[in-house]
């Protein structure tokens, strides 16, 4: 039932202009969480994360979005390189 929720709730987003603002502004999974419940659709981050997969094969909006939440909630969403950190290799100021 949850996974319906969420598709659910995406159909809502896709026609409100402003639902579908929020939902582009959100930072984490846990906002698209809350902006549901909001609109009273209960799933859990986690049901979010079952039905991208099913989103990504669909075309349009939904497989636009789905491709946007992987990006911004996914591990390589960083600016790290893919090796971890690295060691300083640059100059350090002089004192005066």
């Amino acid at each position: 039932m949850s996974k319906e929720n969420v598709l659910s709730f995406l159909r809502q987003a896709a026609a409100s202009p402003e639902l579908k603002s929020q939902i582009q502004q959100a930072e984490a999974a846990s906002e698209l969480v809350n902006l549901g419940q909001a609109q009273g659709y209960g799933f859990s981050a986690e049901n979010l994360r079952e039905v991208i997969p099913v989103l990504q094969r669909q075309k349009g909006f939904f497989g636009d979005f789905a491709e946007a939440i992987l990006e911004l909630f996914g591990p390589t969403h960083d600016d790290y390189p893919a090796t971890g950190a690295q060691s300083f290799s640059g100059d350090l100021p002089t004192r005066h």
